[in-house]
């Protein structure tokens, strides 16, 4: 197995976010924030029908408004050219905004009022009257639609499924003394982060345009508007430098930028517009519900002979998604025989997308609970039942692990959430009026990489600088990356200006699949070297020094200074290294190209899926591990499931901050309890409308929901890259909701298998 030097061989310091000040002043500069000279606004509206035309829209109302500038509908909006989505570049969509007069989801836009101010733009869109014609009852709900199996629906289908198959499950199956068989639904889930999808746009002439759009990926984003617009994707400028919170939903860019981008160039001036929260539900993807068929064998103490994972999901007419629940179960446990099949409905619905975890976290909730099913039909404890199909190397690809603490992360949860407690018999323990139990899960996620560069330099003052088109989506990554730079150049954090999301710097990995700071850390880390080695070399070279001729070997940087290494007071400053040679500045630029492929098809590395480097590619298997334990107290009486304790203990490899990475973890768990027990997004099968498109009736975990979490860190530094670190932003969710219902059972005796849990009378 190929390693690297790991030159840190313990966790990073514990750091405040060195743009935490800025955030909680106001001060952090957000998308919708700016408000240039000669500012517009534009509202959307949204089709009423799932499925059918436009038969007509009368402006004439809105235009007649006061303040509205313009009105753009399919009839008169300026024609865009295409852009590639997913895995081949960054569009949301695969149709572009007001193309034509049809119709393919409910709240698809279909007009845009432009105004001097959002009251104006908002007044103008509710006199805006449509009607349409070739209305067709929509299939609008994963059990009333067609499923088709991806590997049939064409190429890039096929390719997309995750399909595999090991051994010979059937014949498996069929001859296991224990076989558990059992159905899992998950329901539609959305994306309610803080800040809502924004877009800024504004021209400098017919081909220069400007946009500040809160991005998960610039580079993506920037060559979508390129394509769209028929540009040259330097002539592009996006700035994505606060984003509040992604999740998956900024990784694409979808049609209102487009929108705010062609509105802009109609009026000829700047425009922004902002989704209002109904819209975002339907706007910027979604996961999709899923049904999950697990079929298990296994001999009589549980040890697993077959395993089958056949996953359904919904996906849009208009562009196909697939979820593939089988991400959690292909690679976790030592079973020989292993099918993982994958299909899709495709329904008159917004087209699904990314969303923490995709395929992981719905697949954890099915293959976790059908283990936990498992241990109780063998009479075996459900941690013992996972130690005993344990395994030591990747059983999907043969290779072995670059590291695996995942046994130790059960020791450290189970010790910590008072295992030993629990009872073996459901229904053992109540307090009061409630029942009380725990359960567990297990959490996987796979450690993917993505070209990146970065920029390190000191500036003429002597200040450390860092810069990429890398984002910080609530993340960490302005932080993370002063760590990197500083652990390099013996600075502190503090004194690193880090400058990301703005397509003025070098290119930069999404920040999704978990694979920004993996991916952009090694490149600041190579540039901080590179960057270091010549400071050394100019200090010695620097006439009348005291540093003057020393060998390199004899210095070394320490508090922003070039140093003897034998005698630290004698030094130069960084300031002085760099002034002296009359620089305005020294810098490095590094890039980071993970395969072969990223390195021959350039920079469409940077703007599609070809340049990522999968979990497999090298001579390890990369992923991160943990275990997730819940605590549950169950009143029957009132059908209340409440979580009254969460523990999680995680191998993610080195943690570069614990601070932040904490504060992922508390965030992924909370999430994967709103999932468990309240998230479900409803939806009327006559007309597609979704009934609960709102805070007020969508709901999410708030303080009074959230019990006590307390998460652990049992990994070591990983040999797979010079950093030691894995993936920590999504592992957080896996796992969590069926530890949840498996809590549940224990306390109850009773067997929850769709999501949000909730006890029914029989």
């Amino acid at each position: 197995m190929k390693t690297h030097p790991v030159a840190h061989l313990t966790h990073g310091p514990a750091t405040s976010r060195i743009d935490g000040i800025a955030k909680v002043t106001g001060r952090a500069d957000y998308s919708a924030d700016a408000v240039p000279e000669g500012l517009a606004h534009a509202v959307l509206v949204g089709a009423t029908i799932a499925r059918g035309k436009i038969a007509s829209i009368d402006t004439a109302a809105a235009l007649a408004a006061p303040g509205v500038l313009a009105v753009l509908t399919h009839a008169n909006a300026p024609k865009m050219k295409k852009a590639a989505a997913f895995p081949l570049g960054a569009s949301g969509h695969r149709r572009r905004p007001f193309l034509d007069e049809e119709i393919h989801y409910r709240g698809q836009h279909i007009a845009a009022v432009v105004a001097v101010s959002l009251e104006a733009a908002r007044h103008g869109a509710s006199l805006v009257r449509v009607t349409y014609r070739d209305e067709t009852p929509p299939a609008a709900t994963l059990a009333t639609g067609d499923v088709q199996r991806m590997a049939s629906m064409g190429f890039m289908a096929k390719a997309l499924s995750e399909d595999t198959q090991r051994g010979e499950p059937d014949s498996a199956l069929a001859s296991a003394p224990l076989v558990i068989e059992a159905v899992y639904t998950t329901p539609r889930h959305y994306h309610a982060a803080m800040e809502p999808h924004a877009t800024l746009a504004w021209w400098e002439g017919e081909d220069r345009l400007s946009v500040r759009e809160g991005s998960q990926w610039v580079d993506g984003a920037q060559d979508v508007l390129a394509n769209w617009f028929g540009l040259k994707r330097d002539d592009v400028r996006l700035i994505s430098s606060f984003v509040g919170g992604g999740f998956g939903s900024r990784v694409n860019i979808y049609p209102h930028a487009a929108i705010a981008a062609m509105a802009s160039r109609v009026v000829g001036r700047p425009v922004k517009l902002v989704l209002s929260r109904s819209q975002v539900f339907l706007a910027v993807g979604n996961r999709p519900a899923t049904r999950q068929r697990l079929r298990l064998g296994a001999d009589a103490q549980g040890k697993l002979s077959a395993l089958i994972h056949e996953t359904a999901n919904e996906t849009s007419r208009d562009a196909l998604y697939g979820e593939p629940g089988s991400r959690s179960s292909h690679a976790t446990y030592a079973v020989a025989n292993y099918r993982a099949e994958n299909s899709v409905a495709e329904l008159d619905i917004s087209p699904p997308g990314w969303m923490r975890a995709p395929g992981e976290a719905p697949g954890s909730f099915a293959v976790e609970s059908a283990l936990d099913e498992l241990a109780a039909k063998a009479g075996t404890d459900p941690l013992a039942l996972r130690l005993l199909n344990h395994v030591d190397s990747d059983p999907h690809s043969g290779k072995p692990w670059s590291s695996r603490k995942l046994k130790e992360a059960y020791a450290a949860g189970a010790e910590a959430i008072g295992w030993s407690r629990r009872s073996a018999e459901p229904r053992s323990r109540r307090e009061g009026h409630e029942w009380i139990g725990l359960g567990m899960a297990t959490a996987s996620y796979p450690t993917r990489s993505f070209p990146s560069e970065a920029r390190v330099g000191v500036s003429r003052e002597g200040r450390v600088f860092v810069e990429s088109r890398g984002v910080d989506i609530g993340q960490g990554t302005y932080t993370a990356m002063a760590i990197v730079a500083a652990e390099v150049l013996g600075v502190s954090p503090s004194l690193v200006d880090v400058r990301l999301g703005d397509t003025r710097y070098p290119r930069s990995a999404m920040a999704g699949g978990s694979m920004l700071s993996q991916s952009l850390g090694d490149a600041v880390h190579g540039a901080a070297v590179e960057l270091r080695e010549k400071l050394l070399d100019l200090a010695r070279r620097t006439k009348g020094s005291s540093l003057q001729g020393k060998e390199r070997a004899a210095l070394g940087v320490r508090d922003g200074r070039v140093v003897s290494l034998d005698a630290p007071t004698v030094g130069l400053d960084f300031a002085a290294v760099v002034s002296t040679q009359g620089e305005a500045g020294l810098s490095v630029t590094y890039h980071s190209l993970p395969t072969m492929v990223s390195r021959i098809i350039g920079s469409k590395a940077f703007t599609s899926a070809a340049g990522v480097r999968v979990q497999t590619a090298g001579d390890s298997s990369i992923h991160s591990w943990g275990a997730q334990f819940a605590e549950v107290a169950v009143d029957e009486e009132l059908g209340i499931i409440r979580v009254r304790r969460m523990v999680g203990a995680f191998d993610c490899g080195r943690i570069l901050n614990p601070k932040t990475a904490r504060s992922q973890m508390i965030g992924g768990m909370t999430m994967g309890l709103g999932m468990a027990l309240l998230e479900a997004g409803h939806v009327d099968p006559r007309t597609a409308q979704l009934v609960n498109g709102d805070l007020g009736e969508y709901l999410v975990p708030v303080h009074a929901d959230v019990p006590e979490i307390e998460v652990l860190f049992v990994g070591e530094p990983d040999p797979s890259n010079a950093l030691g670190i894995k993936s920590v932003g999504e592992i957080g969710i896996t796992g969590v909701a069926a530890a949840i219902a498996n809590a549940v059972y224990n306390a109850t005796g009773r067997r929850l298998r769709e999501l949000p849990l909730q006890l029914r009378t029989s």
